[in-house]
């Protein structure tokens, strides 16, 4: 197995020689400007200094990407490495579902037209498919819960392929031996270059580059040819599939397979039905707002733990997450109006149907089916193959 080992080039960003690329990707630097137009850095408000340092994280993305582009043109393993940035030259903006270029120039993996993933860089070896993650962030618990659902995305689209991850950071982040077994660990010294950073900001070139990569390993996100995978119709299928009783009651075998396992990833809930109004009220008697519909899901709480869950839509718009415990201890949680869960019950909402409503017997039989529930593990769970420091 080939071992993906850190140069002293990128573990000491010395930048020389890529610097001047880095001025042709695309910015976000507006808002940036009027932060820094009146402030120093050493004054900016909490807000103001979050915003900047997402510019440096920004920026030390476009750097780990410009430091593996060389990469992979030096070492032979890698057999294909997909162009993205000022390197690519397309944007797929009329494609409705594949892995693509987006407007940003980032690559992302689209289905009917919503981005399901981005991907900091892809490449292949003769075996293996490297997903690559970049963060300046020293925490990185958000960074190791993203892992799962890309993971599981690129095996559903590339199954003959190993998936594995190159986990790029920056020197003081914690929680390394947290990442799967998959992934590879980069450490890398901090961006502390502020004169290039207000370089960036106040002189990026928007014309006349051309990509030095022209070897034949270079790809177009577009060329890869991969499994379809149609987010929405994949949901309705599982609906549909979970509703195909055994005895009365829904199929757990049917969700313990391979392939839902990796669903389970890619969706974190599996919608399986509908509850009554009546029947959610005698559930959860004090919800305080007037319901339009109530979507029965099992989700996965943590890698052990699976749960009844309810996605319930208010008449005037809101959505919110409901869930029961054990204990009867009933949590509710806003969600985001531009978030994914919105956009799947606006799909689910039209295969509303008598066959797919639960009764509360139902769902109580359901919920202590599922405190023995397993899936089949398809993702490793110990601690990285290498952290190179």
């Amino acid at each position: 197995m080939q071992e993906l080992k850190i140069t002293n080039e990128i573990k000491n960003l010395e930048i020389n020689h890529i610097k001047e690329n880095l001025f042709y990707y695309k910015y976000a630097t507006k808002n940036i400007k009027s932060i820094l137009k009146n402030n120093s850095l050493e004054s900016l408000d909490l807000e103001s200094l979050a915003s900047y340092n997402s510019f440096v994280g920004e920026v030390y993305e476009n750097i780990i990407y410009e430091f593996l582009l060389e990469y992979a043109l030096h070492n032979e393993f890698i057999t294909k490495f997909i162009l993205k940035g000022p390197h690519q030259n397309r944007i797929d903006k009329f494609y409705k579902t594949g892995l693509m270029i987006d407007r940003s120039l980032q690559i992302v993996y689209k289905s009917n037209y919503k981005d399901i993933s981005e991907f900091d860089a892809l490449f292949f070896t003769k075996d293996s498919l490297y997903f690559v993650e970049m963060s300046t962030s020293k925490k990185t618990v958000s960074l190791n819960k993203r892992l799962d659902k890309k993971y599981a995305l690129l095996k559903v689209l590339f199954p003959t392929f190993n998936i594995k991850a190159l986990i790029v950071l920056t020197q003081g982040s914690t929680g390394l031996r947290r990442f799967p077994s998959y992934c590879t660990v980069w450490i890398t010294k901090d961006l502390l270059n502020q004169d290039l950073i207000k370089k960036l900001i106040y002189n990026r070139k928007r014309k006349d580059f051309k990509t030095p990569y022209t070897h034949k390993k270079f790809v177009e996100a577009c060329t890869i040819r991969h499994k379809r995978f149609i987010y929405f119709q994949t949901l309705e299928w599982i609906l549909k599939s979970a509703n195909r009783k055994v005895d009365g009651l829904i199929n757990l075998e049917f969700f313990k397979s391979y392939k839902l396992s990796l669903y389970f990833d890619i969706y974190t809930k599996l919608y399986i039905g509908f509850l009554s109004i009546e029947d959610f009220q005698n559930l959860v008697p004090n919800y305080d707002s007037k319901i339009e519909n109530i979507f029965v899901t099992i989700e996965k709480i943590n890698s052990k733990e699976f749960d009844v869950v309810y996605y319930v839509k208010n008449i005037n718009g809101k959505l919110r997450r409901v869930r029961i415990d054990s204990y009867e201890k009933v949590s509710i949680k806003e969600k985001e109006l531009d978030g994914f869960t919105n956009v799947e019950v606006r799909f689910m909402k039209y295969l509303v149907k008598d066959i797919y409503f639960k009764n509360i017997e139902e769902i109580k039989i359901l919920q202590t089916e599922l405190k023995e529930f397993k899936t089949t593990n398809t993702i490793p769970k110990t601690t990285p193959s290498t952290v190179s420091n």
